[in-house]
Order: C-alpha cells, then structure tokens, then sequence
C-alpha cells in the first residue's frame, strides 16, 4: 500500500460512513433543488438516493423532472454532528410544541444529519466535519409515493396522515469529493464501494451524547494530551474506530484548538473503545 493510498483509504471509510448514517442534504437536478432524506452506497457504487418531491406541481411537470432517470444531479451532504451542547447552551423546553421530544437540529436527518433548529443549536454544539457532494447521473427512478405520518401511538398527524411524497432514485457518481478543512479530497467510486462502514463512526452522535455526560472526560483527556486545561473548555467533538478530537477553547472566545488522541488500537465494538478511553484517561 503506498502512501496516497494510506490517506485514501479513511476519506473513503468516511464518506461511507457518512452516507450510511443516512444523513440529510441537499439535491439539485437542473434548475430545481429538493430535500434529500437518505443517500447510502451500495457495493457496487451505486448511490440510493430517497429525495422528498412533496409540495411541488404536477402539472408543471417538476415532480417528473426531480431525480427522474437520465437526469444530471448533484447530491450535497454536511457531514454534521451534535455534541449534545445543546442541551444546556440556552433555555430551551424539554419537548416540541406538538408534543415530539426536542431534539438538536443536527440530529435531524438520523445519527448524522445535517440542518440546525432555529435558535437551538450553537458553534458549541452542532460541529460540520466536511460536505460530501456526489454528481452523476440518474439511472433509475421510481414513482413519487406519499409518505405517511405515523404518531407515536399509532395515529396520524395530519387530516390525511401524509407528510409529501417521496421518490427513490439510483445515481451512478461521476465526481465523489469530500471537503475539509485542509482541501478537497476525490474519492474515487471504486474506493467508495470498496470502503468499510465505521462503527463507530456511524452511531458517533450518540456516542458523543454518552461521552458528555462524563463531564470530567474531556479534561482528564486534554491533560492525557498535555494541553493546560486552567481557563479552558475542552469537549469531545468527534469520535471514530481510529480515535477522538478534542475541542480546546478558553472560557474567553480567544482561541480554539483542536487535538487528535489517537487509540492505541482501531476500535471494532463498544469494548474496544471503552478500553481505549479508559486507557488514555490513566
């Protein structure tokens, strides 16, 4: 294995992990830009995408026209998740007005999704690793279909209990890229498909819910990195197989820097990243 390779290799494992956690984007064919409920890679590369066409005209033709076979598309993901800062960032009630638990925005399109409530989440809580984007072509598209609401005690929650339509639709990527924080990285569709899911990576906002709870951790693990913690704010802002990030500001808004703690091992269970934890924090 050669050194591109070596950094090849988990941008791809992200990118895959990112779409397998089904999280939330953006997709536009053409002049017309439509929410995207779940884009997941198959083995062979091929892009499932689930694309919400509710509210828009048939007789204008624009249901046809969005994610329709033969179609040129361009998919947008933010690779989002929700440190559970939110949670104490600003009043805010414990539950949604019409009665559904609250939840952060960036919580909203699964384990990872993308999106901020407004007036909920802050920089503190929803942290943007990078956007995905995928352009290709429509190869396969399917009728648009009601999605129906279903309450938690088995009601509707509309007059006809239908929340729009949605439509499922098959893309054959062309250009996969990732953009970070240092550049754009092309993922090549091989790679893509060959790439592993994380773990840890796929559940890592509800592992980084359960992380903050330790309110101690990320101190213990900013001192474990050498880093003063006098005047700081460290939290955990991401986890995978591989390791955790730590954020490190001061109380004041003057810096912010992030710190890499790599495990000792990669992760494959729960176990493995408990024992990891565990054996940075001594």
């Amino acid at each position: 294995m050669d050194v591109h390779e070596a950094m090849e290799r988990p941008i791809a494992e992200r990118v895959r992990t990112v779409l397998a956690r089904g999280a939330a984007g953006t997709i536009e064919a053409g002049i017309l830009r439509r929410p995207l409920r779940s884009a997941r890679v198959r083995d062979d590369g091929v892009i499932v995408l689930v694309v919400d066409v509710g509210g828009m005209s048939r007789e204008a033709g624009d249901v046809d026209r969005v994610a329709a076979a033969g179609a040129t598309a361009t998919v947008e993901i933010v690779d989002t998740v929700c440190t559970g800062r939110c949670r104490g960032s600003a009043p805010r009630p414990s539950f949604a007005l019409d009665g559904r638990p609250a939840s952060c925005g960036a919580g909203r399109g699964g384990a990872g999704g993308g999106g901020r409530a407004a007036g909920g989440d802050d920089d503190d809580c929803a942290v943007a690793r990078g956007v995905v984007t995928l352009s290709g072509i429509v190869t396969a598209s399917s009728p648009a279909r009601r999605r129906r609401l279903v309450t938690t005690d088995g009601g509707g929650t509309g007059p006809n209990s239908e929340g729009g339509s949605l439509r499922l639709s098959e893309l054959q990527p062309l250009e996969i890229t990732y953009l970070t924080a240092d550049g754009v990285h092309v993922v090549p569709r091989a790679a893509l498909a060959a790439a592993a899911v994380d773990p840890i990576g796929v559940d890592e906002q509800v592992w980084l819910h359960r992380l903050a709870a330790d309110t101690g951790l990320a101190s213990r693990l900013a001192l474990r990195a050498g880093r003063q913690i006098a005047g700081t704010d460290p939290r955990i802002v991401a986890i995978d197989r591989y390791g955790v990030d730590l954020r490190i500001g001061s109380t004041g808004g003057g810096f912010r820097d992030l710190v890499r703690l790599p495990f000792a091992q990669v992760c494959a269970d729960s176990d493995d990243v408990l024992a990891q934890l565990s054996a940075l924090t001594r």
